[in-house]
């Protein structure tokens, strides 16, 4: 139906399918966890997105990591991100670290 790429879905979709709110997502895109597609003031996000922030969600609440960890570990490129990640979710991550090395940290 979508690409993986096609950014379609609203944030009131992904927050509800995520199981936050809103201001969670927002809170992701602050700390340039996730980049969505930008239509006025309306945010949508991709399936590639939504994997990425299913499994940054499944670290903090089934691997116990807290946010400040997981972004500390992307940020170094860190294998115990690659070791620990879904195959389906692999490509969302190495595009994620696609889109962050042209942005200062």
């Amino acid at each position: 139906m979508f690409s993986e790429e096609d950014k379609s879905y609203p944030i009131e979709l992904v927050a509800d399918f995520l199981g936050v709110n809103s201001r969670t997502l927002y809170y992701y895109e602050k700390f340039a966890l996730v980049c969505p597609l930008r239509r006025g003031r309306k945010r949508y996000y991709s399936k590639a997105d939504i994997k990425w922030l299913k499994f940054i969600r499944e670290m903090m609440y089934e691997q116990g990591m807290n946010l400040r960890s997981i972004i500390v570990l992307i940020r170094r490129r860190d294998q115990v991100i690659m070791n620990i990640c879904p195959d389906d979710v692999v490509d969302c991550f190495k595009n994620y670290l696609v889109k962050k090395v042209d942005q200062d940290w």
